[in-house]
């Protein structure tokens, strides 16, 4: 259970509307919750209530259809749709586009029109051969590709019972072999085109181990494309004509060099000669053998990658798609000006913007990429890989020769006279500017965070799935019929991405839920490759949503009326009933240990609520609707929480959760920032405490390996990145603000650069902190402000390195963390938050013209520190962002590295702080979602993880002797589920029936009351005998003793006479006994 929105939440969707067109055989059978004649009446009242409330109707939008692409770019002739413009505050006549070519910056010849074969194979409605083709298109191109794929294809997606999803996992590398196998080994890849061609058609059948693949493999289709490929591919020429030269003339000493650079002008040309693209080598290799060359050895040397650099890279392993061997990226492609006009000296083209280019649909440009069905699902995921290999590049390689270090660090090495960088700085890797690395993850998280301290706890959290049966897409696929979804996953993306813009576009003006003063969302992938994006609102005051009133106005968890509301209805059927699962279906996808993982069915309840924990209980009435699924009667026990409005208008699966306010909503944060899986394992395990200093850092990893292995991309997402949409979204705009303490700013230096030139370039002593100081000293109104608060009215120039005076937009500030362990970094940090226009280091230590030494001095001047005051506030600041186990962390490296005077102190006033996360955990590992822990159990929780972490670093709980030791017995009852089970009642409705038993006890009976309970919630044990005549009531003041126990997390077992079973149940229902009864 997610422990941050509430319960109803659904948040990984694994009932998308895709899945739910799905036949799985269910049970017959529809189970009731029990329904008293409370209810009953009360169901009439709020019966009639409603009908009259009903006598308007109301009015819902029409579902949003924004229709065909209808736009054709005006510089590469790409179709698009008039959302997809450039600037989408304005709505001009004649729209700019950027998705496709930069608006005319980027030009690359059109692919040319598929050869007549092709064209014949890839028509959907061909003859049963060409249907058999493009199923099995991906296997066709594996039996004439010339290099092998790396990266792991994960299969078990693919049941058969769903549209097919292409999606790759690790690092992802091309490979080349050699011109002949070698002996006893069949031939492969490249070596079908040189070795035994007079069998080639069977060598390409005996690719494949399985036999189900080769019996649907047509020879005939086989035999044409080898003719096809022979007459058409420059490629395959080049092959053939080595295997001619080596069996005409007998060289045994015969390489082929596949050459990587190209004399042409790419924007104009992408089918080169054979001298063009290779040469057959005699003898020994030249020295000008370029890096991007791929050699192919005759026999000897195995198997090598080939540099995605390469121009026919894709054209090598994909040549169904690019059938003439034509080109595809290079270094060295220009940019073109809006008005052709081609200026040399300008940048070139990235690789991001070639596949951009190529992933669009025009109208005289060859199809056969984009009809590439399965194959381009491939080609697409290869393609990002491409992107993402060439910024990992240079992370693993040119950013080697990088070395950062502190500004002073760098004066004293040039005044030893270290005049080289070998010896100075330090390497780093992935930093936070590589979209998906640890990094990134965490500082969107805390800068998420910070819009959090700032606007407050967010109140709404929704998430938007995709829906691939939105008319756009159908008429767009339309365009060429006989496609189905799953073949454009481009298409999906684009549509997605505008459905997205409208739905952020309609909440933040007001149209649903009012005033937004903040917005965060990511957009994140279901297992079967579907995009849906989880957004978080920080609504207006003035239109915050506290009462259940407010709650049940915008969130609905029921079946609509069918005759009332058919549009509704019919909404809600399609997109948010989930299920069946259950006992209806053990097999659902949200099954686990035969439990739905969505906590559905949720229980029926008359109105809505609010628990305890601060979670909203939705109403569910139980009215008789239903909505029939696979002959399973689905109530509103089935229900996802939705808004009705934003429901209609999408016509998708939209989720809509009214969030906890407490301190937890850190986790729901934390869950919208990791990204995918590989983050995660960053953000807590690879997080631990140095022995010996304290301070708590990252251990060393090789971060791109580990990126690179946990990396899973689909279609889908690969083409979202290609299309550079934004993953993460921050609305104000998060400025982060380093500090650090005089001449000690980070100056970052390359491998080659002599350091006296490094020390003398004029702004290398700039840094925001700096400069913050120096607009304090320039500007009178700058002095107004604290260093957090300087960007609310002041814009960082990176280029310039200068504050300036903001115009426009919104945006506030961010101070990095700083670890109690840091020393002056951790005091200079705590001084930022409260003095305002410093203007030297030394004002900041200066507090009634005093000049304090240091700044931890200074803030004892200002009386931070008193009383142990920078503990207690570093544990609460920090538990904003940082996890339970992160703040267990922190407060060992205070026991043991930091001086607290009051440790018990510090303990008793933060350990709901230190256990927050506890209970959600125990839930998780007993696998029982209504557990309660009392606080005695929560700190025993906490104390036993904190001397685990002791013990790591070798020492415990024992040195610190004012505070408790955990108590061992307790947490092992704590962890016996059946003792938890007996616990699991609903503690409002115990707390409203315990004041009403009260109130009959007399006086007698309310003493024996008070002594037995004081005696359970003092832990004093005891045995109590009650005597008296028969019909005194001496047994009244039992139920009211159970029930208070019950309600307050402890557990208790009545024994009684059978004649008296019904005052041991709570419900008048049923006995539980841990041993039998004599």
């Amino acid at each position: 259970m997610n422990s941050w929105v509430s319960r109803d939440n659904d948040v990984d969707m694994d009932h998308s509307n895709e899945e739910t067109r799905l036949n799985i055989s269910t049970d017959d059978t529809l189970v009731e919750d029990g329904f008293n004649n409370c209810d009953i009446l009360q169901e009439i009242q709020e019966s009639e209530n409603e009908s009259g409330c009903e006598e308007f109707p109301r009015k819902f939008p029409e579902p949003w259809n924004f229709g065909s692409p209808s736009y054709v770019c005006v510089h590469c002739g790409s179709i698009l749709w008039y959302e997809e413009r450039t600037v989408k505050s304005r709505r001009p006549r004649n729209p700019k586009f950027s998705l496709c070519c930069m608006e005319g910056k980027v030009k690359l010849p059109l692919l040319k029109k598929a050869p007549p074969l092709i064209e014949e194979l890839l028509d959907p409605f061909g003859s049963q051969r060409s249907k058999t083709f493009r199923t099995l298109i991906r296997s066709y191109n594996a039996m004439f590709t010339m290099t092998s794929m790396g990266g792991k294809i994960d299969k078990r997606i693919n049941d058969g019972r769903r549209p097919y999803i292409f999606k790759l996992n690790g690092q992802n590398h091309h490979r080349i072999g050699t011109l002949l196998p070698n002996d006893g080994q069949d031939p492969q890849f490249a070596q079908l085109y040189f070795y035994d061609t007079e069998n080639e058609v069977q060598h390409r059948m005996n690719v494949f181990s399985d036999g189900e693949i080769n019996n649907d493999l047509d020879p005939s289709i086989v035999d044409a494309l080898i003719q096809m490929f022979d007459e058409s591919n420059t490629l395959v020429k080049i092959f053939r004509m080595s295997r001619d030269r080596f069996i005409d003339t007998d060289i045994h000493r015969l390489r082929l060099r596949l050459i990587g650079s190209r004399t042409t002008d790419g924007r104009e040309y992408n089918l080169p000669t054979c001298s063009e693209i290779a040469a057959i080598i005699v003898g020994d290799i030249g020295a000008e053998n370029a890096c991007c060359d791929i050699i192919v050895e005759l026999k000897e040397g195995g198997l090598q990658g080939i540099n995605v650099l390469h121009p026919s890279y894709m054209a090598l392993q994909y040549p169904l798609l690019f059938p003439y061997g034509e080109d595809g990226f290079r270094l060295g492609i220009l940019y073109s000006n809006v008005d052709g006009i081609r200026f040399d000296t300008i940048d070139s083209i990235t690789m991001r913007e070639y596949y951009a280019y190529r992933l669009q649909e025009r109208e005289h440009e060859g199809h056969t990429l984009v009809y590439g069905g399965r194959l381009f699902q491939q080609f697409d995921a290869d393609a990002y890989t491409c992107i993402e290999e060439i910024r990992l590049m240079w992370v693993k390689h040119d950013q080697d020769k990088l070395r950062i270090e502190l500004y002073k660090g760098l004066k004293d090495a040039v005044m030893r006279g270290d005049t080289t960088p070998a010896s100075s700085g330090k390497r780093f890797v992935l930093p936070s500017s590589f979209t998906g690395s640890p990094r990134y993850m965490i500082e969107n998280y805390q800068d998420a965070m910070a819009i959090c301290r700032w606007a407050g706890y967010p109140d709404l959290f929704i998430t938007f799935t995709c829906n691939t049966r939105w008319p756009e897409i159908d008429l767009f696929l339309s365009r060429k019929p006989g496609q189905k979804v799953e073949d454009r996953p481009d298409v999906v993306a684009r549509v997605f991405k505008i459905k997205l813009d409208q739905l952020l576009n309609d909440l933040k003006h007001g149209q649903h839920f009012g005033k937004v003063i903040a917005v965060v969302y990511t957009v994140e992938y279901q297992k079967r490759g579907l995009p849906h994006a989880h957004i978080l609102l920080f609504l207006h005051h003035d239109d915050k949503h506290p009462t259940t009133a407010d709650i049940d106005r915008i969130i609905s968890a029921e079946i609509p009326d069918l005759n009332k509301e058919p549009l509704v209805y019919e909404a809600v059927k399609q997109y948010m009933v989930h299920g069946p699962c259950s006992s209806f279906n053990s097999r659902a996808s949200c099954m686990i240990e035969n439990k739905c993982t969505k906590h559905f069915p949720k229980k029926f309840c008359s109105q809505t609520t609010v628990d305890e924990d601060g979670f909203p209980i939705y109403r569910r009435r139980n009215n008789g609707r239903f909505i029939e699924r696979n002959e399973v009667k689905l109530d509103n026990r089935f229900i996802v929480p939705h808004n009705i409005e934003l429901l209609v208008k999408f016509q998708a699966h939209i989720n809509v959760e009214w969030c906890n306010r407490s301190r937890s909503i850190k986790y729901l944060f934390k869950y919208i920032s990791k990204g995918p899986d590989r983050a995660t394992l960053i953000l807590e395990e690879n997080l631990h405490i140095d022995s010996s200093t304290g301070m708590q850092h990252m251990t060393d990893t090789d971060e791109v390996k580990t990126y690179l292995n946990c990396r899973y991309v689909s279609a889908i997402e690969a083409c979202w990145r290609i299309f550079e949409f934004a993953i993460h979204h921050r609305e104000p705009a998060v400025q982060r603000l380093s500090f650090h303490n005089e001449d000690e700013q980070p100056v970052v230096f390359e491998d080659t650069d002599y350091l006296n030139n490094v020390v003398d370039k004029p702004d290398i002593r700039k840094s925001k902190f700096t400069e913050w100081m120096k607009a304090n000293a320039l500007y009178e109104e700058a002095r107004e402000l604290t260093y957090f608060e300087f960007p609310t009215k002041w814009v960082w120039h990176r280029k310039d390195k200068e504050w300036k005076l903001r115009k426009s937009g919104r945006c506030i500030g961010r101070i990095y963390y700083a670890h109690p362990a840091s020393g002056e970094q951790f005091y200079l940090r705590m001084l930022l938050n409260v003095i305002k226009g410093a203007r030297s280091f030394e004002e900041m230590r200066t507090i009634n013209n005093v000049v304090y030494p240091t700044f931890r001095s200074t803030c004892y001047a200002l009386g931070l520190l008193d009383d142990d005051k920078e503990w207690h506030e570093v544990l609460n600041h920090t538990s904003y962002w940082a996890s339970g186990k992160q703040l267990r962390e922190l407060f060992v490296t205070m026991l043991v590295f930091c001086e607290v005077a009051d440790l018990y102190k510090l303990w008793i006033l933060n350990w709901q702080l230190l256990s927050e996360d506890i209970l959600h955990r125990q839930r998780i590992v007993l696998r029982y979602d209504n557990l309660h822990l009392d606080d005695f159990q929560l700190q025993n929780y906490a104390l036993c993880e904190i001397e685990q972490i002791l013990v790591k670093i070798g020492r415990s709980l024992h040195e610190f002797e004012t505070i408790p030791y955990p108590n061992t017995l307790l947490l092992r009852q704590s962890n016996n589920r059946v003792l938890q089970e007996e616990l699991d009642y609903d503690r409002n409705s115990l707390a409203a029936e315990h004041v009403k038993l009260l109130t009959g006890l007399n006086i007698d009976q309310r003493n024996i009351y008070d002594e037995v309970i004081d005696s359970v919630f003092k832990n004093k044990g005891g045995f109590f005998f009650v005597y008296g005549h028969g019909g005194t009531g001496k047994l009244i003041f039992g139920k009211p003793l159970y029930i208070d126990c019950a309600q307050k997390g402890r557990l208790s077992l009545q024994l009684h006479h059978l004649e008296l079973l019904h005052y041991c149940c709570l419900e008048g229902e049923r006995l539980i006994l841990d041993f039998k009864y004599q």
